[in-house]
């Protein structure tokens, strides 16, 4: 049996959105997005070109700038969806579209970004139909994508119910659903997402070098190779699909594989929690302590540690790294609330732990506070955060970014 056939008799669109784009605020009133090196002082450029030695080149006011890629830590600022369709990939990010259309083995769809484009459908993980104001729903049905078991697909329905089966064809309003208790008609507007069985699903993740790619719609890609001009950008994705895009389309750039190891990708050594009721609390990589993405001073990051007051993680350093950075704020979850210190300490191999860094406290709807710590000869590193005003009370702490530079 086909992985999935979807053979509408005329033309069916899953579903068809208008699109509100989310702009920076920095791109409303003109100011170039902000570059921050592995090492030097920040810059702002427009992104003018990527060329096949992994080489960026930015330019502001008639001064052009190239630097590597692997000595950028970020440039721009990711954006959130507005609304739209979200088509999950399997190489990590999604795509923000308009309008979708599956048939035979294929996801096609149409975007204001990258017009109309195709992509084999075990590169797709699931797709959300659904536009929401609410966020934490949308980060969790993100998060039943990407960590989806089983061996069938399934569908989220709109009243809160799971159908699991496999997935027949499409007859013009309804998705056919071949069930253990036979088959079943599903309306499609009343499915809120889409999961492919992920068995099928593409798995290989890359390993070498591969940037991060915010659009201005608030897609999100993951790409092994980014080329472009002033005009136009080519992306080569994970399992060989490629998208293409006007380059002024091009929001943040995160590269990774260079001078720069992020503590998400790394295995801690040591996590310690101390309750202050009974109620423990895990770390989270790349979320918030409450699963969600990270958010603070009106941003969204890729990158980072969620924690809660009081908890300790402590990581084994197997190589030479001189700095350690990250921006500290309470996630936006918390509102105005919580309040908490981050501490800093490295132990340089004797057993002894020194202390190299304390921050102020840190509130809740404070931006984000920027910090950066000399590790030269540690071997451990160890990341403590604390309450402050409240007690433990909503102190939701996040390390924006952390990262280790060689």
């Amino acid at each position: 049996m086909p992985r999935l056939l979807l053979r509408p008799t005329s033309k069916v669109l899953v579903a068809s959105l208008c699109l509100a784009v989310t702009v920076p605020l920095a791109a409303v009133f003109g100011e170039s997005p902000l570059g921050i090196p592995a090492e030097g002082k920040p810059f702002r450029g427009a992104l003018v070109a990527a060329d096949a030695k992994s080489n960026l080149r930015f330019a502001e006011s008639g001064v052009e700038r190239e630097i590597p890629s692997g000595d950028l830590a970020m440039w721009g600022a990711l954006v959130e969806p507005a609304s739209g369709i979200r088509i999950f990939l399997a190489g990590g990010g999604w795509i923000v579209a308009d309008t979708v259309l599956i048939e035979k083995e294929e996801v096609r769809g149409g975007s204001q970004v990258f017009g109309d484009f195709s992509l084999p459908l075990e590169l797709v993980a699931g797709i959300v139909l659904r536009s929401l104001q609410d966020r934490a729903t949308l980060d969790g049905w993100m998060t039943r994508i990407a960590t989806a078991g089983g061996q069938t697909d399934r569908l989220l329905l709109d009243n809160g119910d799971e159908l699991t089966g496999t997935i027949l064809g499409w007859q013009q309003k309804v998705v056919p659903l071949e069930t253990n208790a036979g088959k079943v008609d599903v309306e499609v507007d009343k499915i809120s997402v889409i999961i492919f069985n992920p068995t099928l699903v593409y798995k290989s993740r890359p390993s070498g070098p591969r940037t991060l790619a915010g659009f201005r719609d608030g897609s999100r890609l993951t790409a092994i190779e980014l080329l472009a001009d002033k005009n136009s950008a080519r992306l080569k994705l994970v399992g060989g699909a490629e998208l293409k895009s006007p380059t002024d389309a091009i929001v943040a750039l995160q590269p990774f594989g260079g001078r720069i190891e992020y503590l998400s990708d790394l295995k801690p050594s040591s996590y310690r929690h101390v309750p202050y009721l009974q109620l423990t609390w895990p770390f989270q990589a790349d979320r918030s302590v409450l699963g969600s993405q990270l958010r603070a001073g009106e941003r969204l990051y890729a990158k980072g540690l969620g924690m809660h007051s009081p908890a300790r993680i402590t990581y084994d350093l197997d190589r030479s790294y001189r700095r350690f950075e990250a921006d500290l704020a309470i996630d936006a979850e918390a509102g105005q609330r919580g309040s908490v210190v981050f501490r800093v300490f490295i132990d340089d191999g004797s057993g002894a732990w020194q202390e190299r860094a304390t921050s102020e406290i840190i509130r809740g709807g404070q931006p984000p506070v920027p910090i950066s710590v000399d590790v030269s000869g540690a071997k451990r590193l160890s990341l403590l955060v604390d309450y402050a005003d409240r007690g433990d009370e909503l102190d939701h702490a996040d390390w924006l970014n952390a990262r280790l530079v060689r």
